[in-house]
């Protein structure tokens, strides 16, 4: 016969404990519920301050309204709140809390004293409790708003506190829960404490970029770009960063409804999309964005950690977001010139257009033509000789692209205008540099052909033999010409400090440099100083995630490597560059694709380029 038990009706201690299981999942989750009730408050400052990752204390200190003495014992109540009348208000939640159940979960598995006072009240009050039983109230001097102390985390819940982490990963946990509360209420100056050490603070000055420069560093808010706008109803803000700002895990896609922390799936696939050709695959792009929606299209109540969200409309609040952040970067992609390598010489005040022309070494330079109209833009497409490059200030040359003393090259004889199959090894012939189109497409003459060479191609190509060469050769680490300051956040420093071997036999050779600051001295051989920092960081996501670094992608990284150090499509380069690519090509007797297939150059004969113009017969 089958036992049935009884229904019998819990003791308020064990609801109390399962509501804490549900709500306290850890010390970042008394940390969140604490602050939010902090914000609700109206408070203006809040200082965190938590020991041994937040299980031995979380101190939470505001100067929001404060508790009423008349309220303290209910406050403790589990669904006792001040933010919810009746049930329509569930349709329409503006605050953070609305649940009242966190103060009494926390109490239930926690010692937790609370101190508060109320604005204009000549004295405050304090209260006790220990495992949900109230052991002291009293008078007590204390500042306005209110002060709770939360020690001894699951004393009396010893199963949940064996699942707890590491003291340090737990403080990570609410570290990244603070850079979340931080940005998600720029209003709102923060401080936050940990083991005695100030690791964030935020001024409150009510401007997203200081509360994001406060949490990421002024090295990556200068990486983002501005998003501002609206579509459907959704008023969007924030940043985005791609490019050499996006990172190799999602960690830094935040996002903020209605001044609530959020996370959601739907939101990083819409932005992925928006940011797609501006970011390499395998990186992900890190983003800061707020959402202001009517309150009655958002359900804030699904979970209670109050982490998920549901959109009345997903398809639309996806589509809006995508919409805008790739409006946004298509704008920016066309208004922003990244610095150049090098410096261009200064052009003639109202010259439009001018051409020179690099003779033979025989002849004499022609003369200087006036400045003539040219309907094409300036700049787009130049003729140079060496005289027209005097006075330029090379401000860095391009990673293995030495300058050379004489332009004599090999040169290939094609028949045709074509992709190239193979680069001959051919005899040293005389070249002549015409110049480069659109600062992208080097030009030069050599016997009766004329060669155009993509400089983002060849110097990718260049690159990418190099560093496998190096790698093959068992070659670890390269020293940095300069040692580099790394600013880090948080999280990246404690990868570091935990990690440091494993980043050493990677060929990482950082020092601490004080303040989450790191020296980095030496870098994997694969990649070099244009890309140490971000590959750097990527390291210490990874040892983050997964506690190792893995070797399975190392041709994936190599080839990113030699795409990020070779000179970009644009780039204006100087005559002895130009002249280097080429000849390192040629003489290298290299594959003549770039690691991404793309063909190096392309080649048209004199006799072929007559006929196109018909003076003598096809």
């Amino acid at each position: 016969m089958t036992d049935l038990r009884k229904i019998i009706k819990l003791s308020p201690e064990v609801v109390g404990h399962i509501a804490a299981g549900e709500v306290v999942e850890r010390p970042a989750a008394v940390v969140k519920e604490l602050v939010e009730n902090s914000m609700d408050a109206g408070a203006t400052a809040i200082t965190v301050d938590i020991r041994d990752g937040g299980l031995t204390l979380v101190r939470v200190v505001d100067n929001g309204s404060g508790i009423g003495d008349s309220e303290l014992r209910m406050a403790f109540e589990r669904h006792a709140t001040s933010k919810l009348r009746t049930q329509e208000d569930l349709q329409r939640i503006g605050t953070l809390g609305f649940r009242g159940e966190a103060l009494a979960s926390i109490a239930a598995v926690a010692k937790v004293t609370l101190a508060t006072r109320v604005r204009g009240a000549q004295s405050g009050m304090q209260v006790q409790n220990d495992g949900g039983q109230i052991t002291d109230i009293r008078p007590a001097a204390c500042a306005e708003g209110a002060t709770i102390w939360v020690k001894d985390l699951f004393f009396n819940a010893p199963v949940r506190r064996k699942f707890m982490k590491k003291p340090a990963q737990e403080t990570q946990q609410v570290a990244d829960l603070m850079q979340r509360l931080i940005l998600s209420h720029p209003e709102i100056s923060f401080r936050f404490v940990a083991e005695g050490k100030p690791v964030f603070f935020s001024p409150g000055d009510g401007k997203q970029e200081t509360a994001l420069m406060s949490v990421w560093g002024i090295n990556t808010l200068r990486l983002l770009t501005r998003v501002e706008g609206g579509e459907r109803g959704l008023l969007l803000s924030g940043f985005v960063g791609v490019g050499e700002a996006a990172r190799g895990n999602r960690s830094q896609q935040l996002f903020f409804l209605n001044g609530r922390a959020m996370k959601s799936q739907l939101l990083s696939q819409a932005v992925e999309e928006a940011c797609r050709q501006r970011v390499m695959i395998g990186r992900f792009p890190v983003c800061a964005l707020y959402l202001t929606l009517p309150y009655e299209t958002v359900d804030v109540n699904v979970h209670p950690n109050k982490w998920e969200v549901r959109f009345q409309d997903e398809r639309g609040v996806a589509e809006a977001v995508r919409n805008l952040v790739q409006d946004v970067l298509s704008l920016g992609a066309a208004q922003v010139t990244p610095p150049p390598l090098f410096v261009p010489p200064a052009q003639p005040a109202g010259a439009e257009a001018r051409i020179s022309r690099s003779e033979p070494a025989d002849s004499q330079p022609a003369a200087m033509p006036q400045p003539i109209p040219a309907p094409i833009p300036p700049q787009r497409f130049s003729v140079r000789s060496p005289a027209w490059e005097q006075g330029a200030v090379l401000e860095q040359r391009p990673a293995n692209v030495p300058a050379l003393e004489e332009v004599q090259v090999p040169l290939a004889e094609p028949e045709q205008l074509h992709a190239a199959e193979h680069v001959p090894e051919l005899a040293l012939t005389p070249v002549r540099l015409i110049g480069a189109a659109f600062n992208t497409y080097i030009l030069y003459e050599s016997g009766d052909t004329i060669c155009l060479c993509d400089q983002h191609a060849m110097h990718e190509r260049l690159m990418f033999d190099r560093l496998m060469k190096a790698y093959d050769t068992g070659a670890i680490a390269q020293t940095l010409l300069l040692p580099q300051a790394v600013e880090l956040s948080y999280r990246e420093y404690g990868s570091f400090v935990e990690h440091r071997e494993l980043l050493s036999q990677a060929g990482f050779d950082a020092e601490d440099f004080g303040e989450q600051t790191v020296r980095l001295r030496t870098v994997p051989m694969m990649l070099g100083q244009p890309q140490a920092e971000s590959s750097f960081r990527e390291a210490l996501d990874e040892l983050a995630a997964t506690g190792a670094l893995s070797d399975d992608k190392r041709l994936e990284k190599i080839i990113m490597a030699s795409c990020k150090q070779a000179v970009k499509g644009g780039e204006r380069l100087p005559d002895e560059a130009l002249i280097a690519l080429v000849r390192g090509v040629l003489e290298g007797n290299v594959t003549p694709t770039c690691p991404h297939g793309r063909p190096l150059m392309m080649q048209l004969t004199r006799t072929e380029l007559e006929k196109r113009f018909q003076r003598i017969p096809g």
